[in-house]
């Protein structure tokens, strides 16, 4: 039994050493120019042996967006749900998106340039996928802010337009922070944010 599981760390973690070299190179070449070669190279791994853990080239680049987009979204939930208030629990929407960006600034450039958007249609699996986890954010999103307008905090809106709002203001601070490669950390704009989607621009 112990082997087992030795041999199961050795395996995830050869994986994520894969899938952490993917991360640089795609950044720096894109997916199209990217080779699985440099991959491996970069991952001090021979070619062979990536080929143990994927497939290939698009199914490595689906696992990358796939499981780092899962990681995102469960890293917000568990900060909302550590907050109290409404109000807690939205600027926690904001603040644990914008560290994530700030952690992983390379995957969301991959993310932002959207080479996913452009591949075979055998990846249209992972676009679908995309998608339905986002909705499924959203979804969340505005759950919490219905708890918001219940409790009288919020007004009495859509929460789903709410909610598509909020991720639209924090979606435009997060990729131009990763277009002009900022170098003020990304969460001292969440008071700022949370203010715009709270209290609007009216003066």
């Amino acid at each position: 039994m112990e082997k087992a599981r030795r041999k199961e760390r050795e395996f995830n973690l050869r994986r994520a050493d894969i899938l952490d070299a993917a991360v640089k190179i795609f950044a720096a070449k894109g997916f199209h120019n990217a080779t699985v070669a440099e991959i491996a190279a970069s991952s001090g791994f021979a070619i062979g042996t990536l080929y143990q853990f994927f497939a290939g080239k698009e199914q490595l680049y689906s696992a990358l967006l796939t499981e780092k987009l899962t990681a995102m979204y469960a890293a917000i939930r568990a900060a909302v749900g550590g907050a109290s208030d409404i109000v807690g629990k939205i600027e926690q929407l904001v603040d644990s998106q914008f560290r994530f960006v700030e952690e992983n600034a390379e995957f969301c450039g991959i993310f932002v340039r959207g080479d996913y958007l452009s591949l075979s249609e055998g990846s249209a699996e992972l676009r679908a996928g995309i998608r339905r986890d986002y909705a499924r954010h959203v979804a969340f999103i505005a759950e919490v802010l219905r708890t918001g307008i219940r409790a009288g905090v919020l007004r009495e809106m859509d929460p789903t337009t709410m909610a598509t709002a909020l991720t639209g203001i924090v979606n435009s601070y997060a990729s131009q922070w990763i277009a002009l490669a900022e170098t003020e950390s990304l969460r001292r704009k969440t008071s700022s944010a949370l203010a715009i989607f709270l209290e609007g621009v009216r003066r």
